[in-house]
C-alpha cells in the first residue's frame, strides 16, 4: 500500500481532489459500509480505471483518506497541549480542538468516525500510522497516570472515560447534522473532569 503520493500535475490533482470529495459526500449520503469504486468514480465524473492510478483497492482508498483526514483533524493539537501543564486545563484542550474540528473540518471528522465504527475497512498499517500522529494524547494520559489526583486505569479504559463523552458529542451532532454548542462543550468538560479525578 502507497502511504502517500508523489506530486502529480495539477489536473491530475484536480482529480484526486474530486476523488476525495466524492468519498466524503458518499460517506455522509450513504454511509461507508456499501461505498464502492464505482460509485465513487461515478460521483467523481471519471472512469473506474482512474481511480486505480491513485489508488490500489478500495481499501487503499479508504486507508489513505482516513490517514490524511486524521492528520488534518489533529493538526495543531500538540502546540495547543504544550502551552499548559496543567492536565485538566490540557483535557479542555483536547476536547474543544476535536469540536472547533467538526466545525471546522466536517467531512473529516465524519469520515474518520465512519472509519472508526467499521476499522476493519483499513489496513493495519493505517492504524499504526494513525496511532502515531497522537503521541500528545499518550504523554497527557501517562502525565494523568503519574499524578494521584487522577483516575489509575489501562489507557483503552481511561480514554473510554476521558474522550467517550466527547466522541459521543460529536457523533450525535453528526447524526443530527447540527453544530455543536458552547455550553455542549463546557458541560463535557466538566463531567469528564469529574470523571477522570478522584
Amino acid at each position: 500500500m502507497n502511504v502517500y503520493h508523489e506530486p502529480m500535475t495539477k489536473i491530475d490533482q484536480s482529480k484526486l481532489d474530486a476523488l476525495q470529495q466524492s468519498v466524503y459526500d458518499l460517506v455522509r449520503s450513504e454511509g461507508i459500509v456499501n461505498l464502492s469504486m464505482g460509485k465513487v468514480a461515478k460521483a467523481a465524473g471519471i472512469s473506474p480505471r482512474t481511480i486505480y492510478i491513485y489508488y490500489d483497492d478500495k481499501a487503499d482508498l479508504l486507508g489513505q483518506l482516513y490517514l490524511q483526514a486524521q492528520q488534518r483533524i489533529d493538526s495543531g493539537l500538540m502546540t495547543e497541549l504544550g502551552n499548559t501543564t496543567d492536565l485538566l486545563q490540557q483535557l479542555a484542550i483536547m476536547i474543544r480542538h476535536y469540536a472547533k474540528a467538526y466545525t471546522q473540518m466536517p467531512n473529516e471528522t465524519v469520515y474518520t468516525k465512519a472509519i472508526e465504527q467499521n476499522p476493519q475497512l483499513v489496513s493495519a498499517v493505517v492504524k499504526k500510522h494513525v496511532g502515531e500522529i497522537a503521541p500528545p494524547v499518550q504523554e497527557m494520559y501517562e502525565n494523568m497516570q503519574a499524578d494521584n489526583h487522577f483516575l489509575h486505569a489501562p489507557f483503552q479504559t481511561f480514554m473510554a472515560i476521558a474522550a467517550g463523552p466527547m466522541s459521543m458529542m460529536i457523533q450525535d451532532a453528526i447524526n443530527e447534522k447540527r453544530a455543536i454548542k458552547e455550553q455542549e462543550i463546557n458541560d463535557i468538560i466538566a463531567a469528564t473532569s469529574m470523571a477522570i479525578t478522584v
